[in-house]
C-alpha cells in the first residue's frame, strides 16, 4: 500500500508558511500508508516540478512556493522496485505529446509485464508496476480524461491514481483503492487515500475554517479539477479492475496439511495463494490474513480491509483481546 495526498486551491486562499503547513500535515498523516520515500509535484510558472526522496514524509522539507495552485503526493511502501534507488518513487514525471505530468499510484498492479509486451512499450531502469500507467499515457500522445481513462480500463490489480499536468489539471482516478476528497467552501479542495488520514491532518491546520463538503467519488470514477476550480467528473470500464482479486469465486481453497509441509506448483496453487501474495506485496502478515479466516471473516471483508489498513488492524487487535466465552 502507498499514499496519495494534496489539494487544489484555485483562488490562491493560501499563505506561503499555509501551503508549506498543509503539504507537511498532508504528508506526515500519510505516513502510516508507507515510509520508504515520499514526494510531491507541482507548477512553477509552466514547469511541472517532482520533489522525491527514499525517505519518510517527515524528514523531508516541502518548499513549495506561493501562488501554487495544486500540491500532488505520494508515500511509498515499497512492493517493487528499490526505493533507495529514486527514479523508482513517486510521482513519476512523464510527457504526453506536448504536456508534462506526474502520476502517482497507490495498490499493486499484476499485468504491468503483459501491458509492456502487449504495447511494445520501451524499456526502462525504473522497477515498479506503477511506471507502465506512466507508459501507456506517454504512448497515447494525447493527456486528458479520456486517455487517462483508457489507460486505467487497462491496468489489473489495485490502484487509485492521481496525475497533474503543466496547466495545473489535477485528475483523481478512483479504482478499488480508497480515497477521500473535501472540499472548503473557499473553493479549497484537500485530498488523501482514507478518511481518517485527511481528518488527521486537517486537525493539524486550523487555518483551516469554514464549511466543507465531501466529493463523493466511486470506483471507476475520474475527477479532474482544474485550475479555475471547476470539477469534471468521467468514468473509465472497470472490467478488468477486479480480475485477480476475486479468489472468492473458486471454490473452496482451505488446506487439509500446514502450510509449511505445501509445495505449490501451477497444478496445486490455489486462489488462497493468490489472496496471500497479493496481500504480502501490499505489506500484511500472512499469519494476520488466515486468523481472520478462522474467525469467520469472507473473502470480500477481508479484501475491503486491505485497501483500509486502519480497519484492517482495529479488526484484527479486537479479535486478539476479544472476550472469551466459557
Amino acid at each position: 500500500m502507498c499514499g496519495l495526498f494534496g489539494f487544489s486551491d484555485p483562488k490562491h486562499t493560501l499563505t506561503q508558511k499555509q501551503i508549506r503547513r498543509l503539504t507537511t500535515a498532508l504528508a506526515t498523516a500519510s505516513e502510516q500508508r508507507g515510509t520508504d520515500a515520499s514526494g510531491i509535484a507541482y507548477v512553477q510558472g509552466q514547469s511541472l516540478r517532482i520533489y522525491k526522496r527514499p525517505r519518510p514524509a517527515h524528514e523531508m522539507t516541502w518548499l513549495v512556493p506561493l501562488h501554487t495552485t495544486a500540491v500532488m503526493g505520494h508515500t511509498r511502501m515499497t512492493t517493487q522496485g528499490d526505493g533507495t534507488f529514486n527514479p523508482n518513487n513517486h510521482p513519476f514525471p512523464g510527457v504526453s505529446g506536448q504536456t508534462r505530468f506526474a502520476l502517482a499510484h497507490n495498490g499493486v498492479l499484476h499485468n504491468d509485464d503483459e501491458l509492456k509486451e502487449r504495447y511494445h512499450l520501451p524499456k526502462t531502469n525504473i522497477r515498479t508496476d506503477s511506471y507502465v500507467a506512466v507508459q501507456l499515457l506517454e504512448q497515447d500522445g494525447r493527456l486528458d480524461a479520456e486517455t487517462i481513462g483508457n489507460a486505467a480500463s487497462l491496468l489489473e490489480g489495485t490502484f487509485s491514481l492521481s496525475v497533474l499536468d503543466q496547466f495545473n489539471n489535477l485528475y483523481l482516478i478512483k479504482g478499488n483503492s480508497p480515497l477521500c476528497i473535501y472540499r472548503f467552501e473557499n473553493g479549497l479542495l484537500c485530498y488523501a487515500s482514507t478518511a481518517d488520514i485527511l481528518k488527521e491532518a486537517l486537525s493539524r491546520c486550523r487555518f483551516l475554517s469554514g464549511s466543507k463538503e465531501i466529493i463523493g467519488i466511486s470506483e471507476g470514477d475520474i475527477l479532474c479539477i482544474r485550475p479555475d476550480g471547476r470539477l469534471q467528473m468521467s468514468r473509465f470500464d472497470t472490467t478488468n479492475l477486479n480480475k485477480r482479486l476475486r479468489w472468492w469465486n473458486c471454490g473452496d481453497y482451505y488446506f487439509s496439511e500446514p502450510k509449511q509441509n505445501r509445495i505449490l506448483t501451477d497444478d496445486t496453487r490455489t486462489p488462497l495463494d493468490g489472496l496471500l501474495e497479493t496481500a504480502c506485496n501490499m505489506g500484511f502478515i500472512e499469519d494476520d490474513i488466515l486468523m481472520l479466516l478462522e474467525e469467520g471473516f469472507c473473502e470480500e471483508e477481508i479484501e475491503a480491509m486491505l485497501n483500509s489498513p486502519g480497519l484492517f488492524y482495529r479488526t484484527l487487535m479486537e479479535e486478539i483481546y476479544a472476550p472469551m466465552e466459557y
